[in-house]
């Protein structure tokens, strides 16, 4: 095995205990002092949200996973899976997520476009916005938005990526925007037929909005995610864990599980549960969702536990 290869390996060893330490967290994260610890002051809110059904039902993680939406996660893995997903969240507030990801590949490269955006009106409100816009119907108002291309390439036996995003936060009737990017790396080991993936998120000038500037959340994440391993003839099970180091020291462990039903060839039913540590005060440790697969069509549904009622996401994959 490669110098490399060993790295990213002590790499995956060290991502397993994520899960473990994500049902410590659960605890940590449902503690008062933990909540008003947290800090909200990054934009756009609509970075810190989990863009597809599925990556919400496993408790946020994403770094490691090869899906159609990888654009939002780790550019490295764009084009490992190809095709088009889009969907929808709808909040306790009122407020509406959408997303839309691409991938496919040419020649050598793998090439992801994907966009995101947040709906929490009304016209007024503040800079950097709060996750209350969530949760409250009456809270203040945003708009935020990310658009985003990505480009991935083998070499030396590791994928490679990187992503440039422009990013948007409107308040009222001023508005932030800017280019972030993010690298990523990732790594296919024999060890539970598994993939490993790091990245650094986020990266890029601060917004700016009638002379308050927020950071962007950037942020360091390690993961680790295994391929559908066979409990039986028909029941396979799978599952992902990520730990996020915040630019400001915060780390917030994530993962979760994945356990899939196949009656017939090209139908497949899944059911997914997740653990986060949050990182808006709205949220809360626990997600869940499932999924149906006929063929090339994937329908994910994605749940989520909030401080006030929950937030209910769609997402539809083609394959």
């Amino acid at each position: 095995m490669s110098r490399s290869s060993t790295m990213l390996a002590r790499g995956a060893v060290f991502a397993t205990a994520v899960a473990a330490t994500a049902v410590t967290s659960i605890a940590r994260a449902q503690a008062p002092t933990s909540a008003r610890d947290q800090r909200e002051g990054y934009a756009p809110l609509v970075l810190k949200l989990p863009a597809t059904a599925r990556v919400l039902a496993l408790g946020g993680a994403r770094v490691a996973l090869r899906d159609v939406d990888a654009v939002f996660g780790n550019p490295a893995l764009v084009g490992t899976g190809t095709g088009l997903a889009f969907g929808a969240e709808r909040y306790e507030s009122g407020a509406t997520a959408g997303q839309f990801a691409s991938s496919s590949t040419i020649g050598p490269l793998g090439i992801g476009v994907g966009a995101q955006m947040l709906d929490a009106g009304p016209r007024y409100g503040a800079f950097p916005a709060k996750s209350e816009v969530l949760t409250r119907e009456g809270a203040v108002g945003t708009t935020s938005l990310a658009a985003s291309v990505a480009a991935s390439l083998t070499w030396k036996q590791i994928r490679w990526g990187v992503a440039a995003t422009y990013v948007e936060e409107r308040v009222a009737d001023d508005r932030a925007g800017g280019v972030g990017f993010d690298i990523g790396a990732s790594k296919s080991l024999s060890l539970l037929n598994s993939t490993v993936g790091v990245a650094v998120q986020h990266l890029g000038p601060r917004l700016e909005v009638a002379g308050r500037r927020e950071a962007l959340p950037t942020q360091l994440a390690l993961g680790i995610a295994t391929a559908p391993k066979g409990l039986g003839k028909w029941v396979d099970v799978g599952g992902t864990a990520e730990l996020d180091v915040r630019r400001d020291g915060e780390v917030f462990p994530r993962g979760g599980v994945e356990l899939s039903y196949s009656p017939i060839e090209g139908v497949t039913f899944t059911g997914r549960a997740g653990a986060r540590r949050p990182q808006l005060r709205e949220e809360r440790p626990v997600t869940a969702g499932g999924g149906f697969t006929v063929d090339r069509f994937t329908l994910d549904y994605g749940w989520e536990t909030l401080r006030e009622g929950a937030g209910h996401r769609l997402t539809i994959r083609l394959r």
